[in-house]
């Protein structure tokens, strides 16, 4: 019953995760990704990961400080040693739960140096791939499936931003 939850909350989830892949607006990018983290913390809880709840917990401040141009590379160095430390301590999953950790110190990093658009959605993409791996190993199919499709609509977006700017629009 619990995975089920999990699922239905993730299923909430993944109409943000979307929208932050096909949106062209960085601060609306940041914004649509703190609401899904919020909602994937709750989610983890329903897949029993304590370590994916404290990382998306964390996802979500540190997306709401991206967003409004808050994020330093103090701040950035903060997160990703909370991630690394919180998550450790939380891991109760061994290897499975090392992902969302890994995950999340690469994508934080990236957001540090991705301003343009473009380097958003590749650093993005990068985070989806990584995410659908674990959301596959703790069952969370709906994550997973998004994650993936999700992936796939930023490449498209990236390649309709640049037809764009070619067509001079």
């Amino acid at each position: 019953m619990s995975v089920l939850i999990g699922n239905v909350l993730a299923f909430a989830a993944a109409c943000f995760t979307f929208l932050s892949a096909w949106s062209r607006d960085r601060k609306r990018i940041y914004l649509y990704q703190a609401a899904q983290c919020a909602v994937m913390a709750a989610a983890n809880v329903f897949f029993a990961s304590l370590s994916g709840v404290t990382t998306f917990a964390l996802c979500a401040l540190r997306n709401l400080l991206i967003a409004y141009e808050r994020f330093t590379p103090r701040l950035c160095a903060v997160f990703v040693a909370a991630v690394a430390g919180l998550g450790l301590y939380a891991n109760n999953r061994g290897a499975v739960g090392l992902l969302p950790i890994v995950t999340t110190a690469v994508y934080t990093v990236g957001c540090l140096y991705a301003k343009r658009t473009r380097a958003i959605k590749w650093n993005l993409i990068v985070n989806l791939l990584l995410w659908a791996v674990y959301d596959a190993f703790v069952l969370d199919f709906v994550s997973c499936a998004v994650d993936a499709v999700s992936a796939i609509a930023a490449l498209v977006s990236l390649r309709r931003d640049k037809q764009t700017a070619a067509d001079g629009h």
